[in-house]
């Protein structure tokens, strides 16, 4: 008998065809296996036994790093073969395909990188069917090596016999060896001259000049890094001023677990993230901190990662831990073309350690910690993406999320399928918008899905919403817009399958539907509807975005609410500005309350990195319950006007000011705050369900990437039998937005809304 066996999920890229293959052979079933546009097709001839079995194997036994969500079969026209054969791929079936993320070096691999027996010995670029780079190198589908990059590079006949042999790199599209692959190199500037070394030459000039102090710009599988020691406190700074970063903690990437576990405890929930095929940096807490503190300053967390590549590994083996950062400035696109990493010679680097394998999707290192147990992203991109996110609703056509203008990320749905794009950075940056549009049309292209709506941000000065606009009206397509902290509550909805929740979105800034600037949102959710239930009280603040980089004038802001007065010399002006309501906008958001509280204890007053003022404040308040420091006792006192709850953050920040000016620790004071917050929102939750007889919680927001805070609104939720989720797919803060959108999108497409 014959049959069609059709295989969807991650089944191109990871060795499937040579697993079916053997798995056929072993069966004595014959037959052929093929990439088929986003899946794999099987036409196989055999009895019905061996058949059933090879579905099962299918179905539960697979590959690393693959993923079978789905095996159909059906009869087949009779059809005689001569063994079993992996055949060319067609591109016929037009579903959206589930393609791999780019995979970490494997332990098979390692072994023969560092076997000096094996002809593979320290080639940069070894990789198998189970690793290597995948989606970054990735052209268009059916995944075959005439579809990558690595289309470049003829196999050699050893490639070649292994290729087509039965061992791991059977149909292995990344196969090469120092003979017949990419090469790398190390390139630095004498004088005015360039000069450049190939080979394990260029792998051993780059540990020359990393041990001696240098800064080199290393090219990964998805982008480039600037490398440095962390042992170093001038070539830190050094690399700081390369990069455009002032103050923002750098991530180290280590050799190996056992490396990591000497500097940080490690839980085994970490110890998982950490070696996942994702490879994300974890942001672990300080433990000794051998380091020079231009690394990580005074944070209690350190974020931490394995390598991804073996050039990497090459490199960690011989320098051992070594701070790596993207290689971008501060704020715009990755640098993963190679003339881009060589104008770095200019001064700011000093070699650049390189390959000549292109990429064609530049991916960022995905950012990730684990709080209770549960893996919380901030970043999410290299690892993760095109893996898509499943939604519990079906869209009736293809739809595209903008999500938001910071960590922009968006997302094309099909069916119940979203795929997300790569974190891009913050869309005020023209390269960035750039790279958001250069990005869409590949990702169209590849995933064949061509969006008969858009979604969007209800900001009016969003980069994003006029991206939307363009792109709706040029394609002729409904635009449709959702509120901000909605998508936040939405996303959570999504991820768990949450028909009804209060949704309690914390964060810096989002367009309100009255006007106003929100940020501290109880949110009763329900498919596409939403009822503002409860808010952080509204207050004037000026300096429009200035006020989110300066917490200073956010606190003057606040004292002058609170009735304050203050010595500062730009306390009349800000009088001045909110009498005359100059540049001032109301807010209600909690984001910008961790500023001013963070400011008026002294903690911090300008934000250099998004979240700095915010973190002092988490850290202060975290030294001081390690240290058995009691808390000051604050409170938000809650009140309703025109039905609608009010948390008091005004009496708040007097009460904590009060204190303060007393000369009460600023360590006590912050725990207190946090206490006061996590009470607040179990309050206004528990209130909100005597009302509505809800009993599920979404956090979501920035705000709650504070471990702290998390964990007291965690505790006491479920203490008063709530039950909480909390965004664990995709990022907390404005990376979720699209995800979100797209949810709230497919019920206006069911209700005929927008």
């Amino acid at each position: 008998m014959t049959w069609t066996v059709t295989v969807r999920g991650v089944v191109q890229g990871v060795g499937f065809r040579p697993f079916v293959a053997r798995q056929a052979s072993s069966l004595s079933l014959t037959g052929t296996v093929r990439n088929n546009g986003g899946v794999v097709t099987i036409v196989v001839n055999g009895s019905k036994e061996a058949m059933d079995e090879l579905v099962h194997r299918l179905s539960c036994v697979v590959p690393p790093g693959a993923v079978v969500a789905d095996v159909q079969v059906a009869p087949a026209k009779e059809e005689a073969f001569d063994g079993f054969s992996i055949v060319s791929s067609e591109d016929g079936d037009r579903a959206a395909p589930v393609l791999p993320p780019d995979l970490p070096v494997c332990d098979a691999c390692l072994r023969e990188l560092r076997d000096p027996h094996n002809r593979r010995y320290r080639h940069p670029l070894i990789s198998c069917v189970s690793c290597g780079p995948r989606y970054s190198i990735l052209k268009d589908i059916p995944y075959d090596r005439e579809t990558t990059t690595m289309d470049a590079f003829a196999m050699c006949p050893a490639c070649k016999a292994e290729y087509q042999g039965d061992g791991r790199r059977r149909h292995a599209q990344t196969i090469s060896c120092p003979d017949c692959g990419p090469q790398v190199a190390f390139t630095w500037t004498d004088g005015t001259k360039r000069r450049a070394l190939q080979g394990d030459e260029a792998v051993k000039q780059a540990v020359r000049v990393l041990k001696a102090g240098g800064v080199v710009a290393v090219k990964g599988m998805a982008g480039y890094q600037l490398c440095c020691s962390p042992y170093d406190e001038e070539a830190v700074c050094r690399l700081r001023k390369a990069k455009g970063r002032e103050g923002k903690p750098f991530a180290v990437l280590y050799p190996s677990l056992s490396a990591i576990r000497a500097h940080c405890p490690v839980s085994p929930a970490e110890e998982e993230l950490l070696g996942s095929p994702a490879r994300p940096i974890v942001l672990l807490r300080k433990g000794k901190d051998p380091f020079c503190r231009a690394v990580a300053g005074e944070s209690r967390e350190l974020g931490v990662f394995l390598p991804c590549t073996p050039l990497q590994q090459l490199l960690l083996d011989e320098c051992g831990p070594l701070v790596a950062t993207s290689a971008n400035q501060s704020g715009r696109p990755m640098v993963f073309r190679d003339e881009e990493a060589f104008s770095l010679l200019n001064g700011l680097v000093d070699g650049v350690l390189s390959h000549n394998r292109e990429i064609l999707t530049p991916l960022d290192d995905s950012v990730a910690r684990v709080v209770k147990g549960k893996v919380q992203l901030s970043r999410r991109a290299r690892g993760y993406v095109p893996l898509p996110v499943t939604l519990p609703v079906k869209t009736k056509a293809d739809l595209l999320a903008m999500g938001g203008d910071l960590k922009g990320s968006f997302g094309l749905l099909h069916g119940d399928s979203l795929y997300l794009s790569q974190h891009l950075g913050d869309l005020d940056d023209e390269e960035t918008q750039t790279l958001f549009e250069q990005t869409l049309a590949r990702m169209e292209r590849i995933f064949r899905i061509r969006p008969s709506a858009v979604i969007c941000d209800r900001h009016p000065g969003y980069q994003s919403v006029r991206l939307a606009q363009v792109l709706a009206q040029k394609r002729g397509v409904p635009l449709l817009k959702v509120q901000h902290h909605h998508a936040h509550a939405a996303s959570v909805m999504a991820e768990h399958e949450l028909g009804r929740c209060i949704g309690v979105a914390f964060d810096g800034t989002g367009y309100g539907m009255d006007g106003a600037v929100w940020g501290g949102e109880f949110l009763l959710c329900e498919e596409e509807r939403m009822t503002r239930m409860a808010h952080l009280s509204y207050l004037p603040i000026c300096g429009g975005d200035q006020a989110a980089k300066d917490a200073s004038l956010t606190a003057l802001c606040y004292r002058l609410a609170a009735g304050e007065e203050c010595g500062d010399d730009r306390f009349s002006l800000v009088r001045r500005a909110v009498e005359a309501k100059i540049n001032v906008a109301a807010y209600s958001s909690m984001g910008r309350l961790f500023d001013g509280v963070s400011a008026r204890l002294g903690l911090g007053e300008r934000n250099r990195y998004e979240g700095e003022c915010a973190q002092a404040l988490e850290h202060a308040a975290t030294a001081a319950k390690e240290a058995g420091v009691s808390p000051v006792t604050l409170s938000f006192p809650l009140s309703e006007r025109n039905g609608v709850l009010q948390v008091g953050q005004t009496e708040l920040f007097s009460q904590l000011g009060q204190y303060s000016d007393k000369g009460a620790d600023p360590g006590a004071l912050a725990l207190g705050f946090h206490e006061a917050a996590a009470q607040m929102v179990t309050d206004v939750c528990r209130q909100i369900r005597a009302e509505t007889g809800e009993n599920k919680v979404a956090l979501c927001g920035g705000v709650f990437f504070n471990r702290l805070l998390l964990t007291k609104c965690l505790d006491r939720l479920q203490a008063d039998g709530f039950s909480v989720y909390l965004n664990e797919k995709t990022p907390v803060n404005d990376g979720s937005l699209a995800l979100g959108q797209a949810y709230l999108g497919v019920w206006m497409q069911k209700k005929g809304g927008g």
